[in-house]
């Protein structure tokens, strides 16, 4: 009787603990579903250090991308110990520039490419959908939730160069490491980077949200 009491106690125990996800694979079905994505919303937010755009320090980022090439972003930036929004929208091939106090000018040449076009990110030969596979020591962190969903949580890394092609402005000299959170629908909601990529070569971090996969975006051009 003991014996099979124990033999019960054990296949319990079996049964309830579940196995860790296998990192590579989930990692690989994120990059799989990120290829699809057609439009999504995105908040960026530095977590730690300081990283500067075009003269400024940024705060934070929210942006609307629409496949293949359109984006409509609002940064978050500080100078001294003033904050303020500077807006980019990037739609049929042109850049739009919108600062405080003044309407929205088109912009061209290294003025346009002072910011990134948040589309890439989503590129499915270069942006995401490449390079989060190719990490490196990766593994499974937890099963967890998320705005009331379940994820698996995948910590990895990867090289400057892989990073610093999706956003040229996290420029590290060094390896980033990467928490990423993965859904049930393999879609990516969140993403935390942390590297030597702050000014000065010091350490920041950076989280990403994503949110609104596939759903309804609104970009309009500036132009009159």
């Amino acid at each position: 009787m003991r014996r099979i009491l124990a033999l019960a106690l054990f296949a319990l125990i079996a049964c309830g603990s579940q196995p860790p996800g296998d990192p590579a694979k989930i990692l690989r079905d994120g990059a799989s579903a990120m290829a699809k994505v057609r439009s999504v919303n995105a908040t960026l937010k530095l977590t730690k250090g300081v990283v500067s755009i075009k003269g400024f320090t940024l705060v934070s980022a929210k942006t609307s991308v629409r496949m293949p090439a359109d984006s409509d972003t609002v940064y978050t930036v500080k100078q001294q110990d003033v904050s303020f929004a500077l807006e980019i929208v990037i739609v049929g091939g042109h850049v739009y520039e919108h600062i405080p106090f003044s309407p929205f000018q088109e912009v061209t040449g290294a003025e346009a490419t002072a910011f990134p076009n948040m589309a890439k990110l989503f590129d499915a030969t270069s942006g995401l959908a490449a390079v989060i596979p190719a990490g490196t020591q990766s593994k499974y962190v937890a099963s967890e939730q998320l705005d009331g969903k379940t994820v698996d949580h995948v910590s990895t890394q990867y090289m400057p160069e892989q990073v610093r092609g999706l956003l040229a402005y996290l420029n590290s000299e060094g390896p980033v490491t990467a928490n990423i959170w993965v859904g049930s629908d393999h879609f990516i909601p969140k993403a935390v980077l942390e590297g030597d990529f702050g000014d000065g070569g010091k350490d920041a971090a950076v989280e990403v949200d994503l949110t609104n996969f596939n759903g309804t975006v609104s970009i309009t051009s500036p132009a009159p």
